[in-house]
């Protein structure tokens, strides 16, 4: 069964985005912030991340865990308010994963399930 760990600081899309990835018969586990996700990956094992860019952006400074010791090759799907320009770097613990794809808020259960199956499948 596939486990997917959910990072975002808004509870709202937190909350709606656990729901419709559980209805669809995934494993979740939610987290407020990254450091918090990525201390509870660990026990978790996730197969693949979905994490708000804001979060991403946290402090590059800021403890991240044991994950910060082991690189891995979970993938991520970023959720973000709005795309970045091309070329834009973004700091913090994306660097220890392999970023995947983007999700432009608003989007669709709809959308969300067919990038999770899409990723997953790869």
């Amino acid at each position: 069964m596939n486990r997917i760990l959910v990072i975002d600081d808004d509870i709202q899309v937190r909350e709606s985005v656990s729901l419709s990835l559980e209805s669809a018969g995934y494993t979740v586990m939610a987290a407020g912030s990254c450091q918090e996700g990525l201390q509870n990956h660990e026990n978790f094992q996730a197969s693949l991340i979905i994490m708000d860019v804001v979060a991403m952006e946290e402090r590059e400074d800021e403890p991240t865990g044991p994950v910060s010791e082991q690189p891995s090759r979970i993938p991520i799907i970023t959720l973000t308010g709005n795309i970045p320009a091309s070329g834009g770097t973004m700091k913090g613990p994306h660097q220890l994963f392999q970023p995947i794809c983007t999700l432009q808020k608003p989007f669709t259960v709809d959308e969300l399930l067919q990038t999770v199956q899409r990723v997953l499948v790869h």
